[in-house]
């Protein structure tokens, strides 16, 4: 019996399996899965990329899924830009085709076509919970609590509070309202090296504020309170402590100082379990107002939606034989979305077929709201004129000024396709159809941003890795 001899033909098989393999990653990368590199800022903190801080988030795109479905609102999508075809973006998709969005007070709102009544846009849980900004980074400049009422036995030291008697203590007490300030929600290890950003940005009083922490009550408490203000109202959560009565339940009261009207929400009956450690979440949020202990939501109530945004809060403890402490405090902030400059609102109608993107940072975003057209009809030689259409840029970026090859000055524009235009004044001329171009249309989604799996530093305590919402 002969031995096994090497094929004559290893070679060629050799090079078809690198072609085969070639071809395999490229469909592959074509029509599954894709790595990007964030560039820019305009989904911070959700996603990263600085360059002063030398953070640039790589995630994977999943390109399969919409082969298959629609995208989805809320969802963080890879798409064309619409002027500009051969940059990609990455925004969250918040508006959906058929409908009309409106961008007001720092909220979304969104309706049916050739309707009337607008309704507040709220986030899936999921995405709620990467939403919140925590305004960690502001208490650097003072103390995050300070006591407002109570004895000397009301201790604060940093994110605790333990409490002995009646009192309350109320979060960054003389900073004035809490604003949409820049630094909010980034990891801490990065905030000293980003720099400052356009002074008017961070004035923008935000109502949407969430409360976390851990709370353990002695026997003598009665309750614990908390209270939101938003503009001319106050929103008072109390909490039954170990020493209320055995049927107590939950109390939401309601106070407007405007239309001096009171309204009251009983939630479930509940008392704080006498030494034992609970976690607590209280929020005003896309005007509904809720409490949660352990994860079970206790009270809710929706509101009607406030014209001022100023907001506090405040921690009370009830009783004489209060004896309570209060653990892992964090404050937090709702995205708010800033309207074109100098717009009290924003709104778009979105046909089928299309949708609207917006950044997580809207400070530093270039999305859906800002985006610009601008058409030319052009006439060159004895052809017939030619309408081109691209994507605005200001600051002599697009269009801008330059010498034609005939020594005339002229402008450069590039359109949405890439192609570029030289033309003097006298052959184009600027049409009328131009301004805000907010629509991405299904043609131009790509993909879904699916999860960030680097960089990972753990000498700056800095893990960008995880699933997206």
């Amino acid at each position: 019996m002969s031995s096994p001899t090497s094929s004559p033909h290893r070679w060629r098989e050799n090079i078809e399996a690198l072609t085969m393999a070639i071809a395999v990653a490229l469909l592959f990368k074509y029509f599954v899965l894709e790595i990007s590199k964030i560039p820019s800022g305009s989904m911070q903190p959700t996603l990263m990329g600085n360059p002063e801080t030398g953070v640039f988030d790589r995630t994977i795109v999943d390109k399969l899924s919409f082969h298959f479905r629609d995208p989805e609102r809320w969802e963080i999508v890879v798409f064309k830009h619409p002027l500009e075809h051969s940059r990609i973006m990455v925004k969250r998709l918040v508006g959906m085709p058929n409908e009309e969005l409106k961008i007001e007070r720092g909220d979304l709102w969104t309706r049916a076509l050739g309707t009337e009544a607008w309704t507040i846009l709220r986030r899936p849980p999921a995405v709620q919970r990467e939403a919140w900004r925590s305004l960690e980074t502001r208490e650097r400049k003072g103390a995050a609590w300070s006591v407002v009422r109570g004895g000397k036995e009301w201790r604060v030291s940093g994110h605790e509070v333990h409490v002995r008697g009646e009192g309350a203590v109320r979060y960054l007490a003389g900073a004035g309202p809490i604003t949409d300030e820049y630094l909010d929600g980034y990891p801490p290890s990065l905030v000293s090296q980003i720099g400052m950003r356009d002074p008017s940005w961070g004035r923008n009083p935000v109502g949407d504020l969430r409360l976390e922490g851990e709370l353990t009550a002695e026997a003598g408490t009665e309750a614990v309170t908390f209270e939101f203000t938003e503009g001319q109202r106050a929103y008072e959560f109390r909490l039954p402590g170990p020493a209320a009565a055995a049927d107590a339940t939950v109390e939401l009261k309601v106070r407007d100082s405007v239309a001096s009207s009171e309204r009251y929400e009983r939630g479930a009956a509940y008392r704080l379990p006498a030494g034992a450690r609970v976690t607590f979440g209280v929020e005003n949020l896309d005007d509904r107002l809720a409490l949660e202990v352990d994860g079970e939501t206790l009270v809710a109530l929706d509101i009607e939606s406030s014209e001022r945004q100023e907001a506090s809060l405040t921690l009370g403890v009830v009783g004489s034989g209060a004896d309570a402490a209060l653990a892992e405090l964090e404050v937090f902030r709702d995205i708010y979305y800033l309207t074109p400059p100098k717009r009290s609102s924003w709104s778009v109608e979105i046909p089928a077929g299309s949708y609207v993107m917006l950044g997580d940072n809207t400070q530093d975003s270039a999305d859906s709201r800002l985006w610009e057209a601008k058409s030319y009809e052009i006439r060159s030689g004895d052809g017939a004129p030619r309408t081109v259409r691209g994507n605005y840029r200001g600051g002599n970026e697009n269009p801008s000024e330059g010498l034609l090859a005939s020594g005339r000055r002229g402008l450069r524009f590039r359109d949405q396709w890439g192609e570029v235009h030289w033309f003097s004044e006298a052959e184009g001329k600027p049409l009328t159809f131009q301004g805000n171009a907010p629509l991405v249309t299904r043609d131009l989604v790509v993909g879904r941003a699916l999860a960030v799996f680097w960089p990972i530093k753990p000498f700056q305590g800095l893990w960008r890795v995880g699933w997206l919402r």
